[in-house]
């Protein structure tokens, strides 16, 4: 095994609509690939990883950890990732980490104190979770991640302490319905530039309460793999027959089930 503080780490994120793999040690990035799960080549996760390693320079058997993401997110993808990470784990007897995919998202959108991260889930709902991401990166969550409609969460998002960063894929698509919701109470609503600082787009009221759009983040592979390798170092990999997924709702396919019986 690697040095404890830095170990090698091939992460995979095939959750979003932007497959990522990369390789990290420790906190340094040594190589990363993404790929559109959307396009032609979204079944190439094999590749990515071949490419990844090629990139990095190194073979399979120096990995000292495998991190993925659990998910909610692509149904497909989600199942896809999963079992081919699990498989490297197993067979060489490597431990794994799984990552939540809303917990990736609200560490990309650090500085922050309590964000919403969001992630389209089909028939313009979302997979939505209130998390904290603490002065040192640690994320703690404020509520259950759930499978909301966008009025409903909007709703909901009225309760939640404020200043409030929104991130992630979801929140970029509901950009426009979230900065309506700011306006119609009189909240503030920022946009963050892609260097980290904040626009402000709409003001209302006396800005005592503020809502941020979080910059968009492309892939997310490499936070996954900072927030495993904070789990390996607090005893909290486990082993590839340990790990599952994170769906938060059932499939069309399952639900079409369901209601036949």
């Amino acid at each position: 095994m690697r040095q404890e503080h830095a170990p090698l780490i091939l992460s995979v994120d095939t959750t979003t609509d932007v497959r990522s793999v990369a390789v990290v040690a420790g906190a340094y990035l040594r190589a990363q690939t993404t790929g559109d799960l959307r396009g032609a080549q979204a079944a190439n996760l094999l590749g990515d990883i071949d490419a990844v390693l090629a990139q990095a320079g190194i073979g399979l058997h120096e990995i000292d950890l495998y991190a993925v993401a659990t998910g909610p997110g692509s149904f497909t993808g989600l199942r896809t990732g999963l079992a081919t990470i699990k498989a490297f784990a197993a067979t060489q007897h490597k431990p794994i980490v799984g990552v939540p995919t809303l917990h990736a998202i609200a560490f990309a959108a650090q500085p922050a104190g309590p964000v919403v991260a969001l992630l389209p889930a089909g028939r313009g709902e979302l997979f939505a979770q209130l998390l904290a991401v603490n002065s040192d990166g640690a994320i703690a969550e404020l509520s259950s991640p759930a499978h909301l409609a966008p009025a409903t969460l909007m709703a909901r998002a009225l309760e939640w302490p404020s200043p409030l960063k929104w991130a992630g894929a979801g929140a970029h698509v509901q950009a426009e319905a979230i900065s309506a919701a700011a306006q119609r109470v009189g909240f503030e609503w920022q946009v963050e530039s892609d260097e980290g600082g904040s626009e402000t787009d709409q003001l209302t009221g006396a800005g005592t309460h503020v809502w941020t759009l979080a910059r968009p983040v492309r892939a997310y592979a490499g936070e996954i793999a900072a927030l495993a390798v904070r789990a390996y170092r607090s005893g909290r990999a486990t082993s590839a027959a340990e790990l599952s997924a994170l769906y938060v709702r059932l499939s069309d396919a399952e639900l079409n089930e369901r209601c036949r019986v």
